[in-house]
């Protein structure tokens, strides 16, 4: 984008970033530097969606996957806000050296660089140079004027979302599968979030990974406050040794993380650096890195805050206290389900349990911030990610019961389910006089779709189907099996 203008993009647009562009680059990108603006104001019916050339059926995974990463490079945003780097400006990384427009930092951290608003960014992450790839969406000294709201990242090579310093503040921000951190700050971002969601697999590395300023004093410091996310590792059993910690706090970085989730994750949840005198060990002490009413499950290290929690050589009884003082717990945050394959298994919304029950604070004095009733980025009903993300397109979500089944009779007399309760897998069973037309859903207590088998033909006699379970979490869940003359139901549960 040239210095002076504005790039306006129509919502329903999609942008495709070409592999080996003819202009002698190592990867194609869009650039917003400083002085220039971009206004990206999509919809959720008619997302802004930037993705590969190669992405041919935008609506399903048929040509891509979550694993096709580092197609293009992504979107860049540089403005004029506080950086914590000597000097005060920095050249972006992921741009060459050589490009002048590369400069970021300045003394204006409300600058205004523009509108991001239901933007899918898909599949980058390409190298510009080497040893030097492309975040998904960078913002390096983005101001607070500028405005980005429901924004997601997919399948990228690395950094889902990095900040360089600046003040731009980000809601509803969806970040999945990507190859190194999800939510990555650096240079003394000093923003907030709110509605942030991380889904990882075994490509992945940490949901946060947190720094401070890289100036000899270590100014500014500055305080970033996160409200309302869910980070979900790829699984506690992960063997991946990049599959690390749900956040590493380092730098002298701070942070205050309210109503937040935290699970399945391969180690711990949280690493406190404490390598130098003044590290972010040093900002725990002095009351500048809190954590409060969050919840923490399923990690690999072990099942107490002892195990998931670390200062690097600190006084780790002194974090434990706070967490346990600031109303955070180790409970099972009951989420609708979670799945990294798109069978519809994903449901991230809170379905009962301590995510909705407990007390939870609204960071006093900030207007960004809207007041919740739960923990989370999703509450037990809307889940702002569904219809414009990749997530949705490629079949991740979980769908609800349609008002058509809702109307037709239901009986619970012909279905076997066994084993019942189940674990990894289960099978229904069905007795038929003729050959029929059948489809099986499983339906949570909330009335979500978590697995689905489509229609298909079954012969007269007795027919079974295997459904995989290993995916769902404990819980009761109905089987319905739909036929022409009705629903047949049966109650499910869940073991673990």
């Amino acid at each position: 984008v040239p210095v002076g203008q504005t790039l306006n993009i129509e919502a329903g647009t999609v942008i495709k970033g070409i592999s080996t562009p003819n202009t002698g680059d190592a990867a194609s990108a869009l650039i917003v530097p400083k002085g220039a603006m971009i206004n990206a104001q999509g919809t959720a019916s008619q997302p802004i969606i930037f993705t590969s050339e190669f992405d041919t059926e935008l609506d399903n995974n048929e040509d891509l996957t979550k694993d096709d990463k580092g197609l293009w490079g992504g979107l860049i945003i540089l403005g004029n806000g506080i950086v914590g780097v000597d000097g005060g400006v920095q050249n972006v990384e992921g741009i060459p050296s050589t490009e002048g427009r590369a400069e970021y930092g300045g003394t204006d951290n409300t600058e205004n660089s523009g509108t991001l608003t239901y933007v899918s960014i898909r599949h980058g992450g390409a190298k510009l140079e080497a040893n030097n790839e492309i975040n998904g969406l960078t913002l390096a000294g983005v101001g607070s004027g500028t405005t980005i709201d429901y924004v997601e990242v997919f399948a990228n090579l690395d950094d889902g979302i990095e900040f360089f310093g600046g003040a731009v503040n980000v809601k509803h921000a969806s970040v999945s599968f990507c190859g190194d951190d999800s939510f990555d700050y650096d240079q003394s971002w000093d923003g907030n979030g709110q509605y942030w969601f991380s889904l990882q697999d075994a490509e992945s590395n940490r949901a946060g990974e947190w720094d401070g300023s890289e100036q000899a004093d270590l100014t500014p410091q500055v305080t970033p406050i996160i409200a309302n996310a869910t980070f979900i590792g790829a699984g506690d059993t992960s063997d991946n040794e990049d599959n690390n910690d749900a956040l590493r706090i380092r730098d002298d970085a701070a942070a205050k993380v309210y109503n937040s989730v935290m699970t399945g994750f391969a180690r711990r949840a949280i690493v406190i650096d404490n390598d130098a005198a003044q590290d972010s060990y040093q900002r725990f002490l002095d009351g500048d890195l809190e954590f409060i009413n969050n919840v923490f499950f399923d990690f690999g290290a072990g099942s107490t805050f002892a195990d998931i929690v670390t200062t690097d050589g600190g006084d780790d009884n002194l974090l434990i206290a706070h967490l346990i003082d600031n109303g955070s717990q180790i409970a099972d945050p009951n989420l609708g389900g979670i799945s990294r394959e798109p069978n519809g298994g994903l449901d991230p919304r809170v379905a009962f349990g301590p995510a909705l029950n407990g007390d939870v604070i609204v960071p006093g004095g900030n207007t960004f911030f809207d007041a919740v009733t739960y923990k989370g980025a999703f509450d037990n009903d809307n889940n702002w990610a569904a219809n414009w993300t990749a997530l949705s397109d490629n079949g991740y979500f979980a769908d609800l019961v349609s008002s058509t089944n809702d109307s037709l009779s239901v009986v619970d007399e012909t279905i076997a389910i066994y084993p019942n309760p189940a674990s990894q897998f289960t099978t229904v069973s069905i007795d038929l006089e003729s050959t029929q037309s059948l489809s099986i859903q499983v339906i949570d207590m909330m009335g979500r779709i978590v697995s689905t088998v489509s229609a298909q033909s079954y012969t007269a006699g007795t027919q079974s189907q295997e459904i995989n379970t290993a995916y769902l979490q404990r819980g009761a869940y109905m089987v319905l099996v739909s036929r022409a003359q009705g629903v047949l139901a049966k109650t499910m549960l869940i073991k673990k």
